[in-house]
């Protein structure tokens, strides 16, 4: 099980809810690895060299699916099965996604329009402009925002890959850039807390400026102090710990009866799950949840 990267919390959740899985699954040999970094070179030449050890399955949370895709259709030829999690990529035989695109989408513009109202410039911070969630719940707020807000403008999008740091770097600059900016949607779940320091940071320094809304997805952990204190009111993101049991689970089913749109199987603790038809195959997604100060301190992840 390959994740983007290892090192940061969220995936840290993820593989806790791995290990749970394959605590249940004594039959199922899991390894998971990744790099320190979110580039698709690196995740690349491991792909490489895992699939040289001919595991039954590799499951990839890919980073670039350009990149990726030629690596995986050796794997396949090298009779290794191959998964997508996290983020699509072919060829795969089975996607376990975060969320349904559309509906993410959707929901993102949804809560800026709460706080922000529906009309003013906004900006968009992104993981980067290859990342395949990333770019499908861009393509759902710009249609969102085109159907039913089009007093919203969104003038700028910039990349900040997942970097906490980085993404409280990049806030700052586009409030330099655009100082009237009435919302920002931060993807990407290390991203939305650097953009919550960068704007409760300028909040202290200039208590009088009229600051952007802030929404986007990230953990209930690394958000929870910036929904406390106000910095901002809603985030939105999935059971990040669900996420890699479910796909566990999944890949234990793949390997042992196949899966197929329509035919629930059973996951675990998560009962019996239904996969629907995709543009591929088949796929699952995982409930969104939102995250506010009234309820954050319910999850723990």
């Amino acid at each position: 099980m390959v994740p983007k990267l290892v090192g940061i919390g969220y995936y840290e959740a993820v593989r806790q809810g791995v290990e749970a899985a394959a605590a249940e699954r004594p039959d199922l040999r899991v390894q998971w690895q990744g790099t320190e970094q979110d580039r698709a070179d690196a995740q690349a030449a491991l792909l490489e060299r895992i699939i040289a050890t001919r595991p039954a399955l590799v499951a990839v949370a890919t980073n670039d699916p350009v990149t990726l895709s030629p690596v995986l259709a050796r794997a396949v030829q090298a009779g290794v099965r191959v998964m997508a999690w996290d983020a699509d990529v072919t060829p795969r035989e089975f996607f376990v996604n975060l969320v349904d695109f559309d509906e993410f989408g959707q929901r993102l513009v949804q809560a800026l329009v709460a706080d922000a109202g529906s009309r003013g410039d906004i900006a968009i911070i992104t993981t980067s402009f290859s990342a395949p969630n990333q770019t499908r719940w861009i393509e759902a707020i710009k249609r969102t925002l085109y159907a039913r807000h089009p007093g919203l403008r969104l003038i700028d999008t910039r990349p900040a890959g997942e970097s906490t740091e980085e993404a409280a770097r990049v806030t700052r600059d586009l409030l330099r850039s655009h100082p009237a900016l009435k919302g920002l949607i931060v993807l990407g779940a290390p991203n939305l807390p650097g953009a919550a320091q960068a704007l409760r940071e300028l909040r202290r320094a200039e208590p009088a400026r009229a600051l952007p809304a802030l929404t986007g997805n990230s953990t209930p952990n690394a958000v929870r102090e910036y929904l406390l204190d106000g910095t901002f009111n809603t985030a939105l993101g999935w059971n990040a710990r669900d996420h890699g049991y479910l796909t566990v689970h999944a890949a234990w089913q793949l390997l042992n009866g196949g899966i197929q749109a329509g035919t629930a199987f059973q996951a675990g603790r998560m009962g019996q799950v239904l996969p629907r038809r995709d543009k591929v195959n088949a796929e699952l997604v995982l409930p969104t949840l939102q995250f506010t100060r009234d309820n954050v301190d319910q999850f723990r992840f």
